[in-house]
């Protein structure tokens, strides 16, 4: 009976396991690497980080999110995880035993570690930085439908209208995470507002090499300042104003006469 116990558990362990790699693969991989490896710069590592030994911490940073600065192996890392509460207690608790025992074999099995080297910059294109743009801009429309970037974002400066303010400004994107960095995060989108948003709607990979062209050229330049976004209000304002005036314009010319201006035509 002692041996059919034993037995159970491990295939129960073994269940978890494969759960829990798969569910890091679909919710984790795209920021923090297939083998918990991280983003230099960008997104910490893993598997040298000794928090992901407490099981309790992952679930809570999963479901809750956590923002920086923080330090992971002598490296500092200020973005932002987004929480995920699309994922159960459960399946946060896979993914947890799973980043465990990345950390587990590694600590067995490797040499001493060191910073893997950060990835190195796709050389500039600025054919696909130009397809980047007009993705961004909706001037073309994502093969499966997602609405253009500019929507709630902006990156760099696209004069008075400027771009989106619901989320960050982008012009420095690339400075901040890379091209890794940045691919990782369009292809496993877990910002909860823009993954409702592109929900059913995934980007291709091609549009994904666009986009992180597109950044690599906004890298560096002006953003969008403060006065531009006040004459950006100021447009606005000056279109509404015309846009009322016209239709009361129109809702005089168009009124039903009253009886005292009838009788005062039919007399002149």
């Amino acid at each position: 009976m002692k041996q059919l116990l034993v037995v159970v558990a491990a295939l129960l362990g073994l269940a978890v396991a494969a759960d829990g790699a798969q569910l890091y693969s679909q919710n984790c991989a795209g920021c923090h690497g297939a083998n918990g490896q991280g983003i230099p710069g960008a997104f910490p590592p893993l598997v040298d980080n000794p928090r992901m030994q407490d099981e309790a911490y992952v679930v809570k940073v999963i479901r809750e999110g956590l923002s920086g600065p923080l330090e992971v192996g002598g490296q500092s890392y200020n973005t932002v995880m987004p929480p995920m509460p699309q994922i159960s207690e459960a399946d946060a608790k896979a993914i947890a035993v799973y980043v465990r025992a990345l950390g587990e074999s590694k600590t067995a099995t490797s040499a001493p570690s060191t910073n893997p080297a950060p990835t190195p910059k796709a050389p500039s294109d600025p054919a696909l930085a130009a397809k980047g743009k007009a993705l961004f801009l909706g001037q073309e429309q994502f093969k499966n439908g997602g609405a253009p970037c500019m929507a709630c974002h902006t990156a760099g400066n696209f004069g008075p209208m400027g771009g989106g303010s619901l989320g960050s400004d982008l012009t420095d994107l690339h400075v901040r995470l890379g091209d890794a960095g940045i691919q990782g995060v369009l292809t496993n989108i877990a910002f909860p507002v823009m993954r409702e948003s592109y929900k059913g709607h995934p980007l291709t990979p091609e549009e994904i090499t666009a986009l992180t062209a597109f950044f690599a050229e906004t890298a560096g330049k002006p953003g969008n300042t403060a006065s531009m976004d006040a004459a950006r209000m100021l447009f606005a304002g000056l279109v509404g104003l015309l846009v009322l005036f016209g239709a009361m314009y129109l809702y005089w010319n168009n009124r039903r006469l009253g009886l005292a201006e009838r009788i005062r035509r039919r007399n002149t």
